[in-house]
């Protein structure tokens, strides 16, 4: 399948294959230089033919990997775009929620003001009074029935 890591090294070790059927060395080792280095020397119709083999398949690699890459980008760019959405939304509706409790919270303020206005200070008096002699009233109950 496109884009299996085990599949490109499996396809490259044909392609190995296919080039170097025997197996011997790609490269041939020098005689020893003057310096006493030891320096390796591919085989030019080797390299060529690994060169051929290899390039349509590096070639599709590639591109591969560059669809991949953008597909990785868009992913992750559209699920955070949609995460923002998301977010906006919830606060746009937090938003309007406490537009809502705040008109309603001034609404029952309003309210509160207009009745503790309308109660005056006679109104209270009455009350007041009208509560003494229930009290009164109530206490001579519960010295002549004791």
């Amino acid at each position: 399948a496109d884009g299996d890591p085990a599949m490109a090294l499996i396809e490259l070790l044909e392609i190995y294959q296919a080039v170097n059927p025997a197996g011997a060395p790609v490269y041939a080792p020098q005689p020893a230089a003057p310096s006493g280095q030891v320096s390796a020397v591919l085989d030019e119709a080797a390299v060529e033919q690994l060169r051929a083999h290899l390039m349509p398949a590096i070639e599709r690699l590639s591109f591969q990997s560059q669809e991949l890459k953008q597909r990785m980008d868009e992913m992750s760019l559209d699920t955070f775009v949609q995460q923002i959405a998301t977010y906006h939304e919830g606060i746009d509706y937090c938003t309007k929620k406490l537009d809502v409790i705040k008109k309603e919270n001034d609404a029952i303020n309003q309210q509160l003001t207009k009745t503790a206005s309308s109660i005056n200070p006679i109104t209270r008096m009455a009350v007041l009074v009208l509560m003494l002699v229930t009290g009164v009233i109530g206490f001579v109950i519960a010295v002549v029935l004791r």
